[in-house]
């Protein structure tokens, strides 16, 4: 896809001049092992250059635990991975920062600082004591996903996005009270990777607006972890936000299979303003967002995860984030509807949640 110069120039100054967010990003767990390997600096060498490229102003880093290290070490590699993300930043606070209040977000986009915000992909560091969630909780964790894409203590997980099969199962009665006490503390509650009968059990227990951090559309590429229009909907209808996956996955569309008349029209990214496009159009663009979910560096430090191929991120970078946004904006997109997709909407969800 040849983006015009007038688009990418459009979506440039987007990016300059307003929020600019990033809802999933399995940061904590790859800074984590690279630490554990002698490496040091890793967001400051590796990941802040490309997020100010970007203009990113949040990014919610995924506390996100391997299977192989469930059930006894969950809990230990949490807090360790807390602890790495904590300390690897230290160095350079002044423009990057762990966050976990409503005032700590705005001073940051005030200075013009980066915010992280913490979230669990998962509750299964909590065992079944759901009491150690107010412990994550003064540790700055803002927001948690029941499950992962597996069965715990609170939910029943979808199917891995490389897998296709309806997998049965809801919320426990123990997810039910996690869900009570999440909104009493003042966390958000993500239910990308929950099964269908989980998330229509969380229809019935949330009181407050949920999102789905990084999902895509089920009527455009059929994936069980990709959402229907009636979720879309539900979601929507109730103030919460989607977030965009760009993982190849979930758009249908791998990068690295791809033919070379494919490359040359950018199929993988187009596959992407689709989905966008159908989420916007069920949802409305003032639900929609971006949780990319790139994982390459991720799986370039931990053993294959889900997923049989090296390269499915549509996104090389976070840098190509401003590509994204052109590619809409030429499409057709509103410039309002562009600028609240890239990070106005989940900054005003963020915004409702935090205290």
């Amino acid at each position: 896809m040849f983006i015009q110069e007038e688009y990418l120039e459009q979506a440039r100054k987007i990016h300059r001049e307003c929020p600019v967010v990033d809802a999933h990003f399995d940061l904590a767990a790859e800074v984590c092992e690279r630490r554990l390997a002698g490496e040091q600096g890793v967001v400051e060498q590796r990941y802040l250059p490309r997020f100010e490229e970007a203009g990113l102003n949040i990014v919610v880093s995924s506390i996100f635990i391997n299977n192989r290290d469930l059930p006894e070490l969950g809990l230990r590699k949490a807090l360790g991975q807390i602890t790495a993300l904590k300390e690897d930043v230290e160095s350079v606070n002044n423009r990057i920062r762990v966050t976990g209040s409503r005032a700590e977000l705005e001073e940051n986009l005030a200075a013009g600082r980066i915010s992280i915000l913490l979230s669990l992909e998962g509750l299964d560091p909590l065992g079944n004591d759901l009491s150690l969630l107010r412990t994550f909780y003064d540790l700055g964790v803002r927001g948690a996903g029941l499950t992962w894409s597996r069965r715990n203590a609170f939910a029943t997980g979808c199917c891995t996005a490389g897998q296709f099969q309806e997998i049965p199962g809801g919320l426990t009665e123990l997810g039910k009270e996690a869900i009570r006490k999440m909104e009493g503390l003042g966390m958000w509650l993500d239910v990308s990777h929950l099964s269908n009968d989980g998330f229509r059990d969380v229809c019935e227990a949330a009181e407050q607006p949920f999102i789905a951090s990084h999902s895509d559309a089920w009527a455009v590429h059929e994936n069980y972890r990709n959402l229907t229009d009636a979720q879309i909907r539900e979601i929507a209808g109730r103030g919460g936000v989607i977030g965009l996956n760009a993982c190849g996955y979930l758009t249908g569309i791998m990068p690295e299979t791809t033919t070379p008349a494919e490359q040359e029209a950018d199929a993988a990214l187009l596959r992407l303003c689709e989905h966008a496009e159908h989420l916007a159009r069920i949802a409305g663009p003032a639900h929609i967002g971006y949780g990319f979910d790139l994982c390459k560096g991720l799986e370039e430090t931990t053993p294959r995860i889900q997923f049989e191929t090296e390269n499915y991120d549509v996104l090389a970078h976070h840098g190509e984030m401003v590509k994204l946004t052109a590619a809409l904006l030429q499409r057709g997109m509103d410039e309002e509807a562009a600028k609240g997709i890239a990070g106005g909407n989940f900054l005003r969800y963020y915004r409702s949640i935090l205290r």
